[in-house]
């Protein structure tokens, strides 16, 4: 890739998160995201084929960003469902913090996110393997039921149950 390319792929991943995280994927439209990247729709074809490879990228590189976050609090926590809780609870902050929460609660992200699953995998590997998974189903479905309800206790249920796995509830 020349230096001149990489700046419009670079702006058009952030304003496809932007929009993305907006909209979600069905409202998202390629002429919006291009538009906010100054770019032609040309030059978003160019460099990711579509809309699809786009949202992929996109969720690719947020969910780089989202495990990283997650692993700086897994470190500060006992190993197992405390560092499970941690992570998941930092993620939550972070996705309400960029407001991003709605880039991954497309369903095909979700069944398809198999590297959160993994590292969720890794912070408590003796746990049976449906766990990592049902967390993750868990968390989306949190941050699902906290865009409906912005004022409810979505959070609050959710530590909930991370506490009740790590045995943090007296």
């Amino acid at each position: 890739m020349s230096d001149s390319e990489a700046p419009a792929r670079a702006r058009i991943l952030a304003a496809a998160a932007a929009v993305f995280a907006e909209q979600g994927y069905a409202k998202a439209g390629v002429k919006e995201i291009c538009a906010r990247a100054q770019v032609t729709t040309g030059a978003l074809y160019h460099h990711f084929g579509g809309k699809p490879a786009l949202y992929h990228e996109v969720l690719a590189v947020s969910g780089s960003r989202l495990r990283a976050v997650m692993a700086e609090a897994a470190d500060r926590a006992t190993p197992g469902a405390r560092a499970v809780r941690a992570a998941l609870l930092a993620a939550w902050d972070l996705v309400q913090a960029d407001r991003s929460a709605r880039l991954f609660l497309v369903q095909p992200a979700q069944a398809g996110d198999t590297a959160t699953v993994d590292f969720l995998r890794g912070l408590w590997p003796w746990a049976p393997s449906a766990v990592a998974p049902v967390l993750l189903a868990a968390w989306c479905g949190a941050l699902q039921a906290a865009m409906t309800d912005p004022e409810g206790d979505a959070r609050l249920v959710l530590d909930g149950m991370l506490r009740g796995l790590a045995g943090d509830i007296a």
